[in-house]
């Protein structure tokens, strides 16, 4: 992050820029969990199994703290290695689609690539629905449900929910503040 400072001008008509980097360390990131977590087969299970599995000491709140840290480590290689990318995997999902409709064209589809087709396509709204659970939980913003998933003005949102939600600083007794401790 970095922070501008504009300084007097004496006599022309041009001002000096002083531009300062500035790393704040802010402590460690929230718990959070994505919705479309919820709608993957298995998922509920997962967590309560690694839920149990952390070992209990002493203190409920300090213990309930480290099985949170503990869970967000493990939710993070769940992520990557069984949730995945929604978005290359509906590529893949309809390119193997695809395949099958060439090959339905030129009358070379067979009932197991049928039943394959009918599973891909079933696979494809499955992953529709996470996304749109995704997309949906990243914009919370009504018009998602009207069909603007991908517009200028829905990245535009985006962008201007995260800054209006960052807290750069505070004003405590009359004086501005940026420190993370202060605020």
């Amino acid at each position: 992050m970095s922070k501008q400072y504009v300084q007097h001008r004496e006599v022309s008509n041009h001002c000096a820029i002083v531009v300062k980097l500035v790393e704040k360390d802010w402590g460690p990131k929230p718990f959070r969990t994505i919705d479309a977590w919820f709608l993957e087969r298995g998922f509920c299970e997962m967590v309560k199994e690694k839920w149990l599995s952390y070992p209990v000491k002493g203190n409920a709140l300090v213990n309930f703290k480290e099985k949170l840290k503990s869970l967000k480590g493990d939710l993070k290689i769940w992520n990557s290695d069984v949730f995945g990318n929604i978005y290359t995997r509906k590529k893949e999902i309809l390119q193997e689609i695809e395949e099958l409709d060439c090959k339905d064209c030129m009358d070379d589809l067979n009932e197991g690539d049928r039943l394959k087709r009918v599973a891909l396509v079933s696979r494809l709204k499955e992953n529709d629905k996470k996304l749109e659970s995704l997309i949906c939980q990243k914009a919370r913003a009504r018009w998602l449900k009207n069909g603007d998933s991908c517009t200028r003005f829905y990245h535009s949102s985006l962008r201007w929910r995260r800054l209006r939600n960052e807290v750069k600083g505070v004003e405590v007794g009359g004086q501005w503040s940026e420190e993370p401790c202060t605020v």
